[in-house]
């Protein structure tokens, strides 16, 4: 059955509603994902229900007519409250997969399973988790590997991910429960033909603009591009960089930026609602994080054409294994450098570049093939549910 089949299959009406469960609205990747999978399953006339635990709900603008929202009033570190008015919901809504995005999540879908005895409730977790930041997280393991062997379905965000996890936990060994959903792009939203580049101020004439994208936390190690900038012009290469995104490291990076001395090279240009301007105003697009999974962040560059070179963390070699980019050392600024020489000395390289990762994300990262994919495992449209083996 070609994708084709797969999108019709999709669009047949159901009695039975999906309902994505998040944390809250607020702009990040996994509740981005979620909007997109809701509103996509809406238009094609299913039942589909976003709830999320908490406020804010930044992305609530963004969400299909169709879909039917509810916030739940989360109070505490659990919530009972909130947990029974999720299982209202299921009920009122006749929901019969619940999609939890993301562990905690997960630990309310699991519960409301068991107080859901009107009619079956079928749990899917999905995990965008790889590597843990803090020893907390990774105590609390303790508690949702077990939440996850609870759920009927485990969807993970890499090959790379699902491996570790299964070693590591447990989670993924049981075969025909688990499956990889890769992160997808508009390709049409995200082309740099339909793009006017921003202006950034305060750059100079740099002759090469590096960039990334992403909230300014430790993990995310924006403050790598800063000493990479200052090792670059070391090395006689005029180079610029943007930063867009904001967040609790931002005053230690603006330290960083006055120490090396590079405040005409380095814009932190702050939280946008829109980042393609941005992207196309780009020559290389740098992802430094030391925690990832599979950077939607880096599927946004390279839909806009937009060469890349990222930390080898999570799922970013099985990203970037249909060309589009390469890989470093995550923490290793020189690395980063060397791996940014060529692309900085040649203009063809970076075009060609650019033209590969346009082309990976148009055959491999879709936003059709991921609907498609998740059609498939999750809701069991187009026959047989195919499984990425284990």
């Amino acid at each position: 059955m070609d994708r084709h089949d797969d999108v019709a299959d999709c669009r047949e009406t159901r009695d039975d509603g999906v309902m994505f469960l998040v944390n809250s609205l607020q702009v990040g990747g996994s509740e981005r994902k979620a909007v997109r999978l809701a509103n996509a399953l809406a238009a094609r006339s299913r039942k589909v229900v976003l709830a999320y635990l908490n406020h804010p709900e930044s992305l609530l603008a963004q969400v299909h007519p169709a879909v039917a929202t509810t916030c739940l009033e989360r109070r505490g570190k659990f919530s009972t409250g909130a947990l029974r008015r999720l299982s209202t919901v299921i009920e009122e809504h006749r929901v019969a997969t619940l999609v939890a995005v993301n562990l905690y999540p997960a630990l309310y879908a699991v519960l409301a399973k068991a107080l859901c005895i009107r009619h079956p409730l079928r749990v899917v977790a999905s995990v965008n988790t790889t590597e843990f930041a803090t020893a907390k997280e990774k105590l609390q393991m303790l508690l949702y590997r077990h939440v996850l062997r609870r759920a009927d379905l485990v969807a993970f965000g890499a090959e790379y991910q699902r491996r570790l996890w299964s070693s590591r936990y447990g989670t993924g060994q049981t075969p025909g429960r688990n499956f990889v959903l890769y992160n997808a792009i508009d390709t049409v939203e995200f082309s740099k033909a339909n793009v006017v580049p921003a202006r950034i101020g305060g750059l100079g004439d740099c002759r090469v603009i590096l960039g990334t994208v992403g909230a300014l936390r430790i993990e995310k190690a924006q403050i790598d591009l800063v000493r990479v900038v200052h090792e670059l012009a070391g090395r006689g290469v005029d180079a610029g960089a943007i930063i867009v995104g904001d967040g609790p490291q931002r005053p230690g990076i603006e330290r960083e930026i006055q120490r090396l001395g590079v405040e005409q090279r380095v814009c932190l240009v702050g939280e946008v609602r829109d980042v393609r301007p941005y992207l196309a105003a780009m020559d290389v697009f740098v992802l430094p994080s030391t925690v990832e999974t599979f950077s939607n962040a880096v599927l946004e560059a390279m839909a806009m054409s937009c060469p890349v070179v990222a930390s080898r963390v999570g799922g970013m070699e099985e990203m970037l294994q249909f060309g589009g980019g390469r890989t470093y050392s995550p923490r290793n600024v020189e690395s980063l450098c060397d791996a940014l020489m060529p692309l900085m000395l040649d203009v063809s390289a970076r075009k060609q570049l650019g033209e590969q990762a346009r082309e990976a994300v148009e055959q491999n990262f879709s936003f059709e093939r991921m609907i498609n994919d998740f059609g498939r495992h999750v809701l069991q449209t187009g026959g047989r549910v195919s499984l990425v083996d284990a």
